[in-house]
This record gives C-alpha cells, sequence and structure tokens, in this order.
C-alpha cells in the first residue's frame, strides 16, 4: 500500500510503498477515506515538540474508514462498516498504570508501540477493536468523511469537560476557548448545558466571532494580561454567578499567568482541569486552594465511553459538525503541502484533511 513515512526527524514525509499492516486477533484494518492533520505536525517531526516517537513512522492522528478485516474474536464490526478510528491506544493488561500513546503522534518505545505506532496517512491502518466505533446513519455516511474528521477535534475537549463533571447550569471558564482545541471546549459546554462559557482572550476579533456564532451564553473576555486585572475581569464577566469549572486547552507555549487568574476566580469546592500540556512550572496559592477546597486535576484524553455519548449528542442536535470548516483537503501525493496548509491555516473551527 501507498503510505507518507517519517524515516528521520524532518518536517518532510516520504511517499513510499510499505506492506498492508497484517490482522492480529483483537484488532481491525479499515481502508482510509479521511484523516485530520494537527497544525503541529511539521513542529512534532522536527522536534521542535519533542514528542516521543519510533522510527520509520507512518503519522496520522485517527481516521474515519471502511472496516476490510477484522480479528475473529470481535462481534461488533462486518466488512464495509463505516467506522471512526479512534488514535488514543491504551494497552489492555495494567488497569492502573496502563501503557498508553497516540498512534502516529505520540508514540514512545514499548511493545504496544511497536504493534500499534503507525497511524492514518496511509491507505490502509490497523487499530484495536476497541479503538474502532461505528459511525450511525444519523451522524453521518461516507461521503461526509471529511467533515466527519472533526470528531477527533471534539474529542479532545469532551475529555476534559467529563473530567471536570460539568453540569447542566454550572458556569465555566475556557482558556484557549478561541483556539484549536478551545474552541471545541465552548461548543461541547454549551451542548451539554452550561449556562455561561467565559473565554478569556486578548483578541477583539476572536472575541467578535465566538459571540456572533453562539450568542449570549458565550461571554468573552479581554485579557490585559495583569493577573490580578484579568482575574476581576473573569469575575465581572460571570455576572453574579459562580465559576463552577475551569478548563485549561491553552496553547502549551502559551503564558500561564492566565492559569492562577482563572483559579481565583472558582467558587468553594469548584475544579480546574489541566490538559494544554505546558512542559512550564506554575506557582500556586497554597493557602487559597486549601481553604476552598479547590479540585486541580490533570486530564490526557478521554474515556472510550466518549465517542458513543458524542455521538449521542451530534444525532440529537445538540452539536453541528458544519461549524468546522475543511479549509483544506489534500490526496496522499500531496502530503508535504498538506502539512504546510495546516500549519499556515490552523485556528478556531478549522480542519485540513487528507483523503488517501
Amino acid at each position: 500500500m501507498k503510505a507518507a513515512v517519517l524515516t528521520e526527524r524532518t518536517p518532510e514525509l516520504k511517499l513510499q510503498d510499505v506492506p498492508d499492516p497484517t490482522l492480529t486477533p483483537g484488532s481491525v484494518i479499515v481502508k482510509v477515506l479521511a484523516t485530520r492533520l494537527v497544525h503541529y505536525f511539521k513542529q512534532v517531526f522536527s522536534a521542535q515538540r519533542p514528542y516521543p516517537i519510533q522510527l520509520p513512522l507512518i503519522p496520522g492522528c485517527g481516521a474515519i474508514g471502511i472496516v476490510e478485516e477484522v480479528g475473529r474474536d470481535s462481534s461488533a464490526f462486518k466488512k464495509g462498516d463505516l467506522v471512526y478510528c479512534d488514535c488514543y491506544i491504551k494497552a489492555r493488561d495494567d488497569p492502573f498504570e496502563p501503557e498508553d500513546m497516540l498512534s502516529g503522534l505520540l508514540c514512545p518505545k514499548g511493545n504496544l508501540s511497536s504493534v500499534y505506532r503507525h497511524g492514518s496517512f496511509a491507505e490502509k491502518a490497523l487499530y484495536p477493536v476497541e479503538n474502532v466505533t461505528v459511525i450511525p446513519k444519523a451522524v453521518g455516511r461516507e461521503e461526509d468523511a471529511a467533515k466527519l474528521t472533526s470528531i477527533n477535534l471534539l474529542l479532545v475537549a469532551y475529555g476534559g469537560i467529563l473530567s471536570g463533571n460539568l453540569k447542566a447550569g454550572e458556569t465555566v471558564v475556557i482558556l484557549g476557548g478561541t483556539g484549536y482545541f478551545g474552541c471545541c471546549g465552548v461548543v461541547l459546554a454549551l451542548a451539554m448545558g452550561a449556562r455561561s462559557v467565559i473565554v478569556p482572550t486578548r483578541s477583539v476579533d476572536k472575541a467578535k466571532l465566538l459571540q456572533d456564532r453562539f450568542g449570549e451564553r458565550v461571554v468573552p473576555v479581554i485579557t490585559s494580561g495583569d493577573e490580578k486585572e484579568d482575574e476581576q475581569a473573569i469575575t465581572k464577566a460571570a455576572q453574579n454567578n459562580y465559576i463552577d469549572l475551569v478548563l485549561d486547552l491553552l496553547d502549551p507555549q502559551a503564558p500561564l499567568a492566565i492559569l492562577r487568574s482563572a483559579l481565583c476566580t472558582l467558587r468553594a469546592d469548584g475544579t480546574m482541569v489541566l490538559m494544554a500540556g505546558s512542559a512550564e512550572n506554575i506557582e500556586l496559592p497554597y493557602f487559597s486552594i486549601m481553604k476552598r477546597n479547590i479540585t486541580i486535576k490533570g486530564c490526557f484524553m478521554y474515556p472510550r465511553t466518549a465517542i458513543k455519548s458524542l455521538f449521542g449528542m451530534i444525532q440529537a442536535g445538540l452539536i453541528d459538525l458544519d461549524l468546522f470548516t475543511v479549509t483544506g483537503q489534500y490526496s496522499l501525493d500531496e502530503i508535504n503541502e498538506a502539512l504546510t496548509f495546516a500549519e499556515a491555516q490552523g485556528g478556531a473551527f478549522k480542519t485540513t484533511v487528507v483523503t488517501p
């Protein structure tokens, strides 16, 4: 089969003929219809973002595909099913400290990576059965494959909201809410019944985009960079309502002072969920956290159950995938042009897709 392969830590991929994946018990082989490009792929490939990966690597995070072969121990799939393929793979054997990875993106050395590290920049891909979910016709059909890749983007933010246990009627602050992943947090918080979604941002234009799309339930806050001023502005934006949850979906290279500002706006027993993946440390107000019983927790990705419940919200009309625009669609032969385009065009509600 044809695949785009990373053979060394450079931002360029090489188109190669490689062997088809081999079916094993507990796995599924899919024909890849469409896969979404992350805007920072080239930074990962060149080690500017030093993600652990094993070479050679077929990159690509998740896919929309058609089932071609299924292991004999599977009962949920048949050949020809339209499926969502999830790149977040966890080992089955250790329930407390399972080896995990993102196929095609973050795959440290280990047994799991040796089997499933290759991603979706190929005509076919191999996934564990638990990482493949049949897409209901009410969610989308084969001709919708490019648009359906937005499911992958939504799931990341959904994991954080589930981890924060957001309830209908509550108020949430989404840091990075005008960005690539953060905009999905806004969409999901609204779909799940948030009273108000507060989005700190330095961009008046991005604030206007959110207001035009979602109306008064989304409250942008123009920040100054001064911690105390930003804390007061976020509190004012809550309009005398308590702030229940802060979800961190900032770019990992963004300044972290806004985390402290947002943390200080939480009500007693409120929760902050950290997802951005910053390599920096941050000083936190110990006594205030203790006195107000604040929970600060990390979240990496999402539970397996999130995929089907996300499908349910799409079917119910609570989430409209048409919010996301496929700004670029490329063939596998054009993979390097696609990577450059995705890097330049990454942003809220924008998707670049490769269709092998």
